[in-house]
């Protein structure tokens, strides 16, 4: 079973989590809203069962999935990412300099 770990915003930062398929592990920054970490943590969990590589549309898919079942923390999610260190991040993302 997936195990979900807290970490602090320092320690994912720029990330609001992080899914490490080879562990099975999800990693949620702490300092979320209770909403935000609900959309996240299921937004990370699908990663652990989805076998493609990333891309845009992929994490569009994983998006769509989470929203789904958490409109209202997708919502503040898509809120608070809209900080210029998110929007760079995204960026980098999309460019393949981050991953």
């Amino acid at each position: 079973m997936p195990e979900v770990i807290y970490r602090t915003k320092e320690d994912l930062y720029p990330r609001f989590g992080l899914a490490l398929s080879e562990r099975q592990q999800v990693y949620v920054r702490e300092d979320l809203p209770d909403r935000v970490k609900r959309f996240v943590i299921s937004h990370e969990l699908y990663y652990l069962g989805d076998k493609a590589q990333w891309s845009v549309w992929g994490e569009i898919k994983v998006t769509v999935h989470a929203a789904m079942r958490h409109p209202v923390g997708f919502i503040a999610c898509v809120s608070m990412s809209l900080m210029p260190y998110r929007l760079r991040y995204y960026g980098r993302r999309i460019l393949g300099i981050a991953k």
